[in-house]
């Protein structure tokens, strides 16, 4: 058997480069100009894409060096010229390529696979191009001394590419049948009007609003699993872990108030909350007799609370009611979704980031951006399913944005290209990696920075504690000490010109032995909703006041917190207390009970709360006095967090200095009443 030459082993070389190349070429414009083409066929040949351009990168590699090698002698510069583009163009197209690979199709990268994209077509030209050149500007008389087989797409080079495609099809045909069989045996589940109990009604998830695509409990699979979504998605992930979402299930006050309707109404009307707080446990039909809540610790709803699939797979809001008003879909399956074997598990991972598109289309619907959409929790009603009493509006943030300056129209039915909605400001855009950056290199913070202080300190999230303290310092709410007037200033009747008119101050004073009043401004020019937000019944803002003379001694003091770490009685709270049939407060949140309110205290979005006390200056007192006040604020009251306490949770209850103003007011005599003559 005699051993292939140099030529020969060149040729062959070439065969398979051109067999590689129809396959990359078939493989990577099909997907790219046919927009219907199923999206499993679509992964596959992507994924055939990339293994046709690992196997031709070794063969270019070798070919081009064994072909400059024999054609650097040639005295034809246009040949060599296209040559020498091709080369620097396909290693173009392989580092492109592999770039691509690993860092997925994403939108920060767009210029990279678009380069791809033009520079293979471009490449496709020239190759046809240098291959004709070549032939037809090759001397006549040495011709017939090249074989053929090395000038034409004889026989020879026409088999390894049937063979290639062939090879290509059956792979493809084989990767998606054996997709097939394994959704196949793992996608069985019962209706859920067969086994779940309807205590609350027909509807399936009652008393939560909750709604599937399918009509049937999602699998756990398809809602929990956000430790593989942080593979892709890293500061999102890290951001999430964090996040008061992913702790919604195990806030120690969540899995203390969950216990305590379940104890009193049993498992069934726990979904009232779990459609929010839990939706791992209330989609996976684990609700009912001799199933286990959210507040669990162990059970996979607990660990994740609202995971990543909870939001982004709303596809769609069946309300604007509130209670979990959303229709849940399971987002579509890539090759191999659900294999547990290397390999395979490694492939759908690389299907995604080669073709990201119908997971961000599934994943990231229009309504997604809308306050609507946070509207489905962040709105709350109870009826008479639960109260044994009948239908109780509660905390909607959602109402509050729409009568608020944010939104322009104001009513959330329409909008408007100026709106502010929820997610400009507790999801403002910041530098972040992972597969979902824009092309600045951005993300959506998961942070969901709000006002909840207390679970970033229990938790120890150190970073985040620090956002959501800076963010409830951000001069959302103005506090302002309107100067007291002094009344026995003198007043002239002289003319006084319209411009010093204009600019005229009236003296500020006190004296001593009177009673003078004190007017604070508290404006909520910041906030897109009522401040405080949310669950009023157990937030607590509040005013402290404090008036000392010049020698720092008090003559007045309102909102000091007792012994106890209650709040004394004649402070202005901004809160609501709630109350039963019976007239009695509602405290440890058992809204289950709740019938009314006896007392609502709140700043709606662009107004302003005027707020005044009487100061009795005593005689003693030297100047100036010195005004103070500071609006505070505790995501929990002392009573509440007290309760929460006695179930061996160690919460942290930390208190926040939201504005301050201070004012400094000079003592007078009182003036003699009557004038001498």
């Amino acid at each position: 058997m005699t051993k292939p030459n140099k030529n020969q082993r060149e040729i062959g070389l070439l065969h398979w480069f051109t067999a590689l190349f129809f396959v990359l070429f078939v493989t990577g414009i099909v997907p790219w100009l046919i927009a219907g083409i199923p999206p499993l066929l679509s992964q596959t040949l992507s994924l055939l894409h990339l293994v046709s351009g690992i196997g031709i990168t070794g063969i270019f590699a070798t070919y081009s060096f064994s072909h400059f090698q024999r054609t650097v002698g040639f005295r034809r510069a246009s040949v060599i010229f296209v040559g020498g583009l091709l080369f620097f163009g396909f290693c173009y197209l392989i580092a492109t390529g592999f770039a691509l690979a690993y860092l997925g199709v994403v939108a920060r990268y767009a210029w990279v696979f678009d380069s791809h994209n033009w520079i293979a077509l471009l490449f496709s030209v020239l190759l046809i191009f240098h291959i004709g050149h070549h032939y037809f500007s090759f001397p006549q008389r040495r011709r017939a001394a090249v074989p053929s087989r090395f000038v034409t797409l004889d026989v020879a080079i026409i088999k390894p590419i049937l063979v290639a495609l062939l090879v290509a099809a059956g792979a493809s045909v084989s990767l998606l049948f054996l997709d097939a069989s394994i959704v196949s045996e793992d996608s069985q589940y019962a209706d859920l009007h067969q086994q779940y109990s309807d205590d609350y009604g027909e509807h399936p998830f009652s008393p939560s609003l909750t709604q599937t695509a399918s009509g049937k409990f999602v699998a756990q699979r398809d809602i929990a699993g956000s430790a593989r979504c942080i593979e892709c998605h890293q500061t999102i992930g890290e951001q999430w872990l964090a996040s008061a979402h992913r702790h919604a299930a195990n806030d120690p006050t969540y899995v203390r108030n969950i216990n305590l309707l379940e104890q009193n109404k049993g498992i069934s009307a726990t979904r009232y909350c779990e459609g929010c707080h839990a939706p791992i446990a209330l989609l996976s039909g684990t609700l009912t007799e001799g199933g286990q809540h959210g507040g669990v610790s162990g059970t996979v709803a607990n660990q994740e609370g609202i995971s990543c699939m909870s939001c982004h797979g709303m596809a769609e809001l069946t309300g604007s009611e509130g209670v979990a008003s959303y229709m849940f879909k399971e987002r579509s399956n890539y090759l191999f979704e659900h294999s547990q074997i290397w390999p395979l598990s490694a492939l759908n991972e690389q299907a995604i980031r080669l073709k990201p598109q119908l997971h961000s289309q599934e994943l990231r619907p229009s309504v997604m951006g809308t306050s609507e959409y946070c509207g489905t929790c962040h709105t709350q009603f109870m009826d008479k399913s639960m109260n044994n009493w009948g239908w109780v509006k509660m905390q909607d943030e959602l109402l509050a944005w729409a009568e608020s300056k944010f939104n322009k129209p104001k009513d959330s039915r329409f909008s408007h290209p100026n709106n502010k909605q929820c997610q400009d400001c507790h999801m403002p855009m910041v530098q972040g990696h992972g597969m979902a950056t824009d092309a600045d290199g951005n993300i959506k913070s998961h942070y969901f920075v709000g006002a909840n202080v207390a679970l970033a300190k229990h938790f120890g999230n150190e970073k985040l504690f620090e956002l959501t303290t800076e963010f409830l310092q951000r001069d959302k709410i103005e506090l302002t000490i309107d100067p007291p007037e002094d009344k026995f200033a003198k007043q002239s009747d002289l003319f006084v010109s319209s411009d010093i008119r204009s600019q005229q101050k009236y003296p500020v004073g006190m004296y001593r032995g009177s009673t003078t009043q004190i007017t604070l401004l508290l404006s909520n020019q910041g906030v897109g909703h009522h401040f405080p937000g949310g669950t009023i019944d157990l937030n607590e803002a509040w005013i402290d006041l404090k008036v000392y003379d010049g020698n720092q001694k008090l003559i007045l003091t309102s909102g000091d917190l007792l012994e106890d770490g209650s709040i004394e009685q004649n402070a202005t709270v901004y809160k609501e207390v709630a109350i039963d049939r019976y007239g009695k407060e509602v405290w440890r949140h058992d809204l289950f009970n709740m019938v009314g309110r006896s007392y609502v205290n709140v700043i709606p979005s662009g107004t302003t709360d005027i707020v005044e006390y009487e100061v009795a200056v005593p005689d003693w007192a030297t100047s100036p006095l010195t005004i103070t006040a500071t609006l505070r604020f505790r995501k929990f009251n002392q009573r509440y967090i007290n309760w929460v306490r006695q179930d061996q949770h160690l919460l942290s209850n930390p208190i926040v200095d939201i504005a301050r103003d201070s004012i400094s007011v000079p003592l007078l005599k009182t003036p003699s009443t009557h004038q001498s003559h």
